[in-house]
């Protein structure tokens, strides 16, 4: 998972090394509008991403709605902030929640 922005006197984007997931079933190929989960290396910290745009073939970005390790809710966690865009590979992906596309 990578940051789409530049934080600190180096001005790279931050790459958070995330936990990777085989994805079985062509269903959980997730879209714009999802809701995904992708867990650091450790697996402690969870990080909830709406996704807003394809940015490749198995590459999205998207906004980071939410940081939790156990039971506590973070802010800021691995150099990520909420509301951090970030990109996200589909490999990264733990889990997804379908968002209601039919309005």
């Amino acid at each position: 998972m990578q940051a789409r922005f530049a934080r600190g006197i180096a001005q790279t984007p931050l790459t958070v090394a995330a936990r990777e997931f085989p994805l079985e079933d062509a269903a959980d190929m997730p879209e714009v509008g999802d809701l995904v989960t992708v867990y650091s290396q450790d697996l402690e910290t969870e990080f909830s991403i709406r996704l807003n745009a394809v940015a490749g073939p198995d590459l999205w970005y998207g906004v980071i709605y939410a940081i939790g390790r156990g039971a506590e809710m973070l802010v800021v966690a691995e150099g990520l902030e909420l509301d951090d865009v970030v990109s996200v590979r589909r490999q990264e992906i733990a889990s997804v929640i379908k968002a209601d596309h039919q309005h």
